[in-house]
């Protein structure tokens, strides 16, 4: 049974990893890099076609105020999406993701 719309369950959540990894590093989150990551580290949406599915969930945390897009990007073709006050207040839910990723190259 699918979750409600705007629900935040686990493929959110290590979007959400992936984002605010990325930032720490210094490295901008775009749609494409963050599919490779879940696919190579969490082994999600492993077919090409399925990366519409991230933009879905980036289309979704958007609209619940979890992520923005980055602001000195918005010129550009693709999308960077940063990580909002209220998405790190959301940390603690994705704090198991972070510790897979600590241990991974991310693309």
């Amino acid at each position: 049974m699918p979750k409600p719309k705007g629900t935040c369950g686990a493929t959110k959540m290590k979007i959400l990893s992936i984002i605010y990894t990325h930032q720490q590093l210094g490295k901008k989150s775009y749609g494409y890099n963050i599919w490779l990551c879940l696919k190579n580290n969490f082994y999600v949406y492993m077919n090409d076609s399925d990366i519409r599915n991230v933009y879905h969930h980036l289309n979704d945390l958007r609209n619940l105020g979890y992520i923005i897009k980055c602001p000195e990007m918005s010129d550009e073709v693709k999308q960077c999406y940063k990580i909002t006050e209220e998405g790190s207040g959301l940390k603690p839910r994705y704090d198991p993701f972070l510790a897979i990723l600590e241990n991974c190259s991310l693309s």
